[in-house]
């Protein structure tokens, strides 16, 4: 496992590690490799499914099998059952700092399994069947993601607008800042990227 592991903090740029082999074995029989255009393939570890899943993290994932893939996270918040784990990650090509970030709640009444919510990330490394990924415009998205609507606005801390865009029917959200989005947010289909009982951000101020 250990090894394992180490292969896929390559991959996927810090963020994870490589799952057991059955399950590598599983994925790679249901996506081995997608095109994304001419001469392009996409990673099935990098490979964005609205609606379902983030490379090899999917949506109702056992967070159990979760904290093995990716360690402990690198900050978060919690309470009431639910929270969100944040890892982070230097893109060397970049300079940038990129983070998976992962809300989770409990399963069921029973409350003895945490699962997968929400998986945002912020690496352009990441992108869907075919190739969308962050750093697009509003329209370019909204030309791939005709449904989606604003939903709200905040000041960060720099007190720069981010403006979250939601494409609910679809399962995915979006952050834009000055244009260009900075986050995709993969979620359950039909229910609102807002769904959730902790911001990701408590420090930002919400203006609408």
């Amino acid at each position: 496992m250990k090894s394992s592991k180490t292969i896929f903090v390559v991959l996927c740029i810090g963020f994870a590690a490589c799952q057991s082999s059955q399950n590598s074995q599983r994925q790679n029989d249901s996506i081995e490799s997608v095109e994304s255009g001419p001469g392009q393939i996409v990673d099935a570890n990098f490979l964005i499914v609205p609606g379902r899943s983030v490379g090899e993290i999917s949506l109702g994932e056992d967070m159990e099998k979760v904290g093995k893939l990716l360690g402990r996270p690198d900050a978060g918040d919690a309470a009431m059952g639910k929270a969100w784990g944040i890892w982070y990650s230097n893109d060397s090509g970049s300079g940038q700092r990129n983070e998976i970030a992962i809300y989770s709640s409990y399963r069921d009444t029973s409350m003895r399994v945490k699962d997968v919510k929400q998986i945002r990330i912020t690496s352009p490394k990441f992108k869907t069947q075919d190739g969308f990924t962050t750093g697009l415009s509003e329209s370019d998205t909204k030309l791939k993601f005709p449904a989606m609507e604003r939903i709200s606005s905040y000041l960060n801390e720099q007190k720069d607008t981010i403006t979250i865009y939601d494409a609910k029917q679809d399962g995915i959200g979006f952050e834009f800042l000055k244009g260009k989005s900075i986050s995709l947010t993969v979620h359950p289909m039909n229910q609102s990227v807002n769904a959730t009982y902790l911001t990701l951000h408590p420090e930002w101020k919400l203006i609408e």
